[in-house]
């Protein structure tokens, strides 16, 4: 139970500090002083998204660090995350995280799939709402897969110390 928490608490303020850095570029590309730390951020998140400013929700007249779909997954994670402890105990690994995750990507995968095969155009809107379906869903797949894990290496270093 002591890893679950821990584990949470590392998962939790991570999705925070994320979603925040995603929200700071446009607040701080205000700033005259302050658009060179918003550029560093930009920079940061660009070989994770491409950015477009057709595709972006805008703060202040600015883009989010992050595109529509990006920044609804993100955000979406955190808000999961945050509800998770509500819904689930923490200490949680069963087989039917391949379901949650099948339901998590099957609408941003057939969203993205008949839009790139030309049957549909998608829309900021439908990208927002699979990319918000998605993260909601992965905190239920990913934290318990995460207390698992650092649940597995803790005991594995308990019972072959390192010498």
């Amino acid at each position: 139970m002591h890893y679950a928490r821990i584990t949470y608490t590392i998962v939790a303020l991570g999705a925070g500090l994320w979603c925040a850095l995603i929200l700071a570029a446009p607040l701080l590309a205000t700033s005259r002083a302050l658009a060179p730390v918003a550029d560093l951020i930009y920079a940061f998140f660009r070989p994770l998204c491409h950015q477009l400013m057709s595709r972006s929700f805008l703060v202040a007249g600015h883009p989010l660090a992050v595109c529509v779909r990006c920044s609804s997954v993100y955000f979406g994670f955190l808000v999961g995350t945050l509800a998770f402890p509500l819904l689930r105990k923490l200490p949680l690994l069963r087989a039917e995280g391949l379901v949650l995750l099948g339901c998590a990507c099957a609408p941003m995968a057939l969203d993205v799939a008949l839009s790139c095969a030309g049957l549909y155009e998608t829309t900021n809107a439908m990208r927002a709402a699979t990319g918000a379906w998605f993260g909601l869903i992965m905190p239920f797949v990913f934290i318990p897969a995460a207390v698992e894990g650092i649940h597995q290496l803790f005991l594995i270093r308990h019972h072959h110390p390192i010498q």
